[in-house]
């Protein structure tokens, strides 16, 4: 069953981000946006705003669905499919539109940078993307109290405003990008809801292997380009991979059950 439209939970976070979007774009501040957002948040230090830049990255996102897929399989594989519809949102978007990133516009003494100095295909935001699919899902897609709910779309905007702070998107990049994730988080519980895919499956325990990989690469790549959140992400990965496996331990018991009752039908 897809998360019913009537609940606020499910059209607030898209309708506000999609009227924030129109008004810096008819107001044509999504430049003073950009600096008074960037040194607002220079306070904080760098080290803050680059762990929390990390959170948005696309492995680091898929590592932390892993250890979900025995307790709450639904948003395993709403999480993949949210995965996959983000990523088309915002490289279908690059695209169709090399936006150039502040960098290749503003002066670098105008405004605060960290980590990879990226000056291309600025607009959408993948990070931002990616934040708002993985809070989507569990705002959406699990029960729980009002608080949890709201300290995660926190979360996941900090992640979001994150691109400002180390000086890589502009505001509408970030926007667009939560926009994305979040209709990919709805789609992906509607597409399970409609579905029904189990994880007890070998589908389910072939893309928990898939999973334990990206979450095993965390443990040795340098890809995010920030040397200062290596550790970080490499406790992320660690973590998520032994309580990967060990949910998917659980699991093999009723995998071979399964299989064994198929083998005396088909039989």
């Amino acid at each position: 069953m897809a998360p019913p439209l009537r609940s606020p939970w499910v059209w607030l976070p898209p309708a506000v981000a999609l009227a924030l979007l129109a008004l810096v774009l008819a107001t044509g501040a999504n430049r003073a946006a950009f600096l008074a957002l960037n040194h607002a948040g220079h306070p904080l230090g760098p080290l803050f705003w680059l762990h929390l830049t990390m959170l948005g990255d696309g492995a680091v996102a898929l590592a932390l669905v892993l250890p979900s897929i025995r307790r709450v399989p639904h948003c395993f594989w709403a999480a993949l499919a949210a995965a996959v519809f983000a990523g088309l949102w915002t490289q279908v978007t690059k695209q169709l539109m090399d936006v150039p990133r502040p960098l290749a516009v503003l002066g670098p003494d105008q405004f605060y940078q960290a980590g990879p100095a990226y000056r291309r295909v600025s607009f959408p935001s993948g990070h931002a993307a990616a934040a708002f699919a993985t809070a989507g899902i569990w705002c959406m897609g699990v029960a729980g109290s009002r608080l949890l709910r709201a300290l995660l779309l926190l979360l996941a905007t900090l992640v979001s405003l994150s691109r400002i702070m180390v000086g890589v998107h502009w505001p509408v990049d970030l926007l667009w990008g939560m926009v994305g994730g979040w209709l990919g988080a709805w789609l992906g519980l509607a597409m399970h809801g409609r579905w029904g895919w189990r994880t007890s499956g070998v589908g389910g325990f072939l893309a928990g292997l898939l999973l334990a990989g990206v979450a095993a690469a965390l443990l040795v790549s340098s890809h995010i380009g920030i040397p200062a959140v290596l550790p970080a992400q490499r406790a992320i990965g660690c973590v998520c991979l032994v309580w990967g496996i060990w949910e998917m331990a659980h699991m093999l018991p009723r995998l071979r059950w399964r299989q064994q009752i198929k083998g005396k039908t088909d039989g």
